[in-house]
């Protein structure tokens, strides 16, 4: 089991009747504001097969200055997003410091907008698109013992509807630390990103950050 804290930063971009707004928020943001996202994954396994769940939550907020052409004096989007992925994993190498696993399986996800653009040259307005839905997903992992204590980990999916418009990939690395036979800390990188026709509208969220986490093993 292995709880993580994320700081991602965020870039949104939402289709209006004017055109797309763009706003964003970066590390540096979402660390001096009370927004948050918080992830954990669990795993299980037994001779070359694993279990993987993976859930996020996150809120954050973004700003965009004089959007659309400063049509619009300020805009902001305040994102809310819950996501859950399973895989099924099969080890498809293994040495004495290299394992490779190939993943498939599902990401839902449950993203929720609000958006507000302030009076500018154009009255004020505001709209909240929002979705559910689950998308099969591919992908890979691959860990490397760099020596006796320390270790790391890549891992990258990609997934959509078939046929849909919505896709979905992510990419995390960390470097680890393993104290003891039972625990060890990771820290890296997360990049997740959606793109996603929601009530309507054509929403592309991007989130990256720092991870930092600590894994314990049963």
């Amino acid at each position: 089991m292995s709880p993580y804290l994320w700081a991602p930063g965020i870039s949104t971009s939402v289709e209006t009747a004017f055109g797309p707004l763009d706003a964003d928020a970066s590390v540096n943001d979402v660390l001096s504001a009370t927004d948050f996202a918080l992830m954990g994954v669990m795993e299980a396994r037994k001779g070359r097969w694993g279990l993987i769940a993976d859930f996020v939550l996150a809120d954050l907020s973004e700003r965009a200055d004089a959007p659309l052409d400063g049509l619009f004096s300020r805009g902001t989007v305040e994102t809310e997003l819950r996501i859950a992925s399973g895989y099924a994993a099969y080890r498809v190498h293994q040495e004495e410091r290299v394992a490779v696993d190939l993943l498939g399986g599902f990401r839902a996800v449950r993203a929720d907008l609000d958006v507000t653009l302030v009076t500018g040259a154009l009255p004020g307005r505001s709209f909240s698109p929002g979705d559910s839905w689950v998308d099969p997903v591919v992908g890979g992992r691959l860990r490397l013992a760099l020596n006796e204590r320390w270790f790391a980990t890549a891992m990258a999916d990609f997934g959509g509807s078939v046929g849909g418009s919505d896709r979905t990939w992510q990419a995390v690395a960390t470097l680890g630390y393993q104290i003891n036979d039972r625990w060890s800390v990771q820290g890296g990188w997360r990049q997740l990103s959606i793109d996603r026709e929601m009530d309507g509208r054509d929403v592309e969220l991007d989130l990256g950050g720092p991870v930092l986490g600590l894994t314990a093993r049963f």
